[in-house]
């Protein structure tokens, strides 16, 4: 195995059980004997659990900014649809974050300033998908004030804390047609008739 499929090995491992257990709840020594690897292996690629969290963490905003990238190039409400779908999957696969996410940000200053900045970044690129849509004729902002900023935060907001709120309201999966639907309805009310035309024809929320 090289130190590139290690490192890797070692990241999957802690992943999984971030997921199952919470970060607080493992020990390296749990990802060592996962992996099969001595503590001293494991610490040649990360030295702390806290160096595999910031790992982790890193892989995650960049694999979002990719996909926020990718959509950002034809934001038409069937590509914003296609955007939540893999959002929803990439939030399930590091879901530990979202469930201990108060905690980690208040505990770790550089994930709490990075994921600010994420934020803040992930607004600006929703504001340009709102624009062109009112642009295109599918979005009316009916003359509300600052309505990209408002609505891209509101967007923001309600994708980013869905899986906390699942979890104190105790759901035992998550469920990507509530998801879905939450965000789309807070888009709804804003539809033109171009816009609800498209949403029938082109956009599929769910399959029950």
């Amino acid at each position: 195995m090289t130190k590139k499929d290690t490192k890797s090995r070692i990241k999957d491992v802690a992943l999984e059980l971030f997921n199952r257990d919470g970060f607080v709840n493992v020990r390296l020594q749990h990802i060592s004997d996962v992996c099969g690897l001595s503590l001293g292996n494991i610490g040649y690629h990360f030295r702390t659990k806290n160096d595999i969290l910031y790992a982790l963490f890193s892989d995650f905003l960049e694999e979002q900014k990719l996909l926020l990238s990718e959509f950002r190039v034809l934001p038409l409400f069937e590509d914003f649809n296609r955007f939540l779908n893999s959002n929803f999957e990439l939030q399930k696969r590091y879901v530990f974050f979202y469930k201990d996410a108060l905690d980690l940000t208040r505990l770790y200053e550089n994930i709490s300033k990075k994921y600010r900045e994420h934020l803040n970044w992930q607004e600006l690129q929703l504001q340009g998908m709102l624009v062109f849509n009112e642009a295109r004729g599918a979005l009316d902002s009916k003359g509300i004030q600052d309505f990209t900023q408002k609505m891209s935060s509101l967007l923001v907001w309600a994708s980013e804390s869905w899986i906390s709120r699942q979890a104190v309201t105790g759901a035992e999966e998550l469920d990507k047609c509530s998801y879905l639907e939450m965000v789309w309805f807070l888009l709804k009310p804003y539809f033109t008739e171009t816009g609800e035309e498209e949403f029938e024809n082109r956009v599929v929320i769910c399959e029950r």
